[in-house]
């Protein structure tokens, strides 16, 4: 009988072995090709502490998301990173899918394009570790580069948003009263956008999904990242992406990793400094570091190091630099990126005077003045003027002519912020060979949007021209010719072709008319305080277990709709927080 089974087991093997070279039976395989991030945002704590007690927007049981977002670049199949690394306690997501999205109809996706999000081999659910993050499996998914696609996510349970995005996609949400998932249904009517309204600004809330990688069949496949503060919370890089599509390059992502209200050497203060996140310098590692193909970096961020210090609600919690410390941070990025063969750009100092940060109509917390304007000429020059970086982008373009520490009114709703057109100028200032690609061979994002940018700019500098035509006859002409001598009047950057000159790569360039500030004085290297990604602050409510009961009623998420303000937030939270008290105490009692 043993002698039956050797020579059984020994038939199989060769049929195995002789089927397999023939390729008659199926083997898994690696898939073959080189990953690449082709989006992310960068999380945040999404809750806001008031009188010492947490907060934050919830998922009701029973709901489902999803979130419309434009992939950089295309590929075979893609793999998805969620994060709970603010969270105090396990998250589960019971089923998810992927789809093409439907962009002629609110949160639709197009019917037949459905495919599962699995993990660990098959499964629909997971559960994400409180401070974890989680890969999933290698789903077959062809995309195309500037691809719009919708991924849906099914909660069964009542769960906190602790980690949170808030840009570069938009989500919706819809309850079920038959607490079913609805991640394959063509449409979700009725759902709710999920965002966060700050003055002038909505901020689109991306629970959980961090990061999605796509394999392209390119080996020089690479990533661009963008990274800084919520001056790039916007459209830019997007911008810029098409830039590179529309010069026939489709294997260069582009990734942005801002943050509102994000600084450089300090994590986020005040009343919502949670959601400004870690100092860039501290995730940089994560966001920058750890991007799937990165090859080049451009760095917008320093301003909320100065202005948040001398705000009136901030001043006091936020820790005090000079110019030569966040300097001297920069040099520690060149460093960080040099090591890793990675190229980075810094953006100058775009101007902001006028801008308040009125927030929530609490008044004005944020004033213009001269100190703060020379610690940002400061960094300016320096940005202009050094030999470490690989480059530099001039955002002086953006400035309004008849005061350039002024942005251009149809640049900005707010004095700092960019509008649709801002970002669209902004990503034209960024010579597309910095990521290795011609120029010439593309449009501008001007062309691409079919705006003209600058025709605000250009009745400017025409009325200050026919203002100096109409001067009095009494003045005397030499003032009249000193005044046409000195005056500043920028140039427009044409639409039709790249105006920055581009430095070489072992040059950050010279610029002859940069402020005469010495740079010689910022020698020394930023160490940056001891901190660790996962070691922050989580929001403790999540360990609080709430009875929800789901009648059914389309509920959206605490703060959901277009633009709700935080302090509705805080209100609405308490309530519900206190009647949820009143119950159990009402129900103690009946059992008594």
């Amino acid at each position: 009988m043993k002698r039956f089974y050797k020579i059984t087991a020994l038939l199989m093997c060769c049929i195995l072995t002789l089927g397999t070279g023939l390729g008659l039976f199926a083997v898994p395989a690696e898939a073959a090709g080189k990953w690449v991030a082709s989006w992310g945002t960068s999380l945040v704590n999404g809750s806001v502490s008031v009188a010492g007690l947490s907060f934050s927007d919830v998922i009701l049981g029973g709901s489902t998301l999803r979130t419309e977002l434009t992939v950089t670049t295309g590929g075979t199949a893609l793999q998805f990173v969620f994060s709970n690394q603010y969270g105090a306690a396990d998250v589960t997501i019971n089923e998810m899918s992927v789809a093409k999205t439907d962009t002629r109809t609110r949160a639709a996706i197009i019917d037949g394009t459905q495919k599962a999000i699995t993990f660990d081999g098959g499964s629909a659910s997971v559960t994400i570790p409180a401070g974890e993050r989680v890969v999933s499996d290698t789903i077959e998914f062809p995309t195309q580069a500037l691809e719009t696609i919708s991924i849906s996510t099914y909660f069964s349970d009542f769960t906190y948003m602790t980690s949170v995005g808030l840009s570069n996609g938009r989500t919706f949400m819809r309850s079920s009263l038959r607490n079913a998932s609805q991640v394959n249904n063509t449409s979700m009517f009725g759902a709710s956008e999920v965002n966060i309204g700050s003055g002038a600004i909505t901020y689109h809330t991306i629970p959980f999904l961090e990061r999605i990688n796509t394999l392209s069949s390119d080996d020089k496949a690479c990533a661009a990242v963008f990274i800084g503060d919520s001056t790039l919370v916007n459209d830019t890089y997007l911008y810029y992406a098409k830039r590179i599509v529309s010069a026939g390059v489709k294997n260069i992502s582009v990734v942005n990793e801002a943050i509102i209200g994000n600084k450089l050497l300090s994590d986020g203060s005040g009343i919502i400094g949670n959601l400004y996140g870690q100092a860039l310098i501290d995730r940089f590692h994560r966001d920058v570091l750890e991007i799937k193909g990165v090859k080049y970096c451009f760095v917008k961020i320093g301003l909320n190091d100065i202005l948040h210090q001398f705000s009136k609600t901030m001043g006091d919690s936020t820790p005090h630099h000079s110019a030569n410390d966040i300097i001297a941070g920069y040099r520690t990025l060149i460093a960080q990126c040099h090591r890793n063969n990675i190229k980075i750009y810094f953006f100058t100092k775009s101007a902001w005077m006028g801008y308040e940060r009125n927030f929530l109509g609490s008044g004005v917390d944020i004033t213009w003045t001269q100190e703060e304007q020379d610690m940002c000429d400061a960094l300016t020059n320096w940005v202009l003027t050094n030999k470490e970086a690989d480059g530099y982008i001039d955002c002086s373009p953006l400035a309004d002519p008849s005061d350039p520490r002024q942005l251009c009114p149809s640049f900005t709703p707010d004095g700092a912020h960019l509008t649709d057109l801002g970002s669209i100028a902004l990503a034209d200032l960024i010579p597309l060979e910095y990521v290795g690609v011609k120029s010439s061979s593309g449009k501008t994002a001007a062309q691409i949007a079919g705006k003209d940018p600058y025709e605000e700019k250009r009745a400017i500098l025409q009325a200050m021209e026919d203002a100096k035509t109409t001067v009095p006859a009494e003045e005397p002409t030499t003032n009249r010719q000193e005044e046409s001598t000195t005056s500043v009047m920028p140039s427009i950057p044409s639409t039709t072709a790249q105006t920055p000159t581009v430095p070489s790569t072992t040059s950050g360039g010279t610029v002859t008319t940069a402020p005469s500030v010495s740079v010689s004085q910022y020698t020394q290297t930023y160490t940056p305080p001891e901190s660790y990604y996962y070691n922050t602050t989580a929001n403790q409510n999540q360990e609080v277990t709430y009875n929800v009961v789901n009648d059914g009623t389309q509920v959206s998420s605490v703060g959901s709709g277009s633009s709700v303000g935080l302090t509705l937030v805080f209100v609405l939270v308490a309530v519900i927080a206190a009647a949820m008290v009143i119950l159990t105490l009402m129900k103690k009692k009946e059992n008594l």
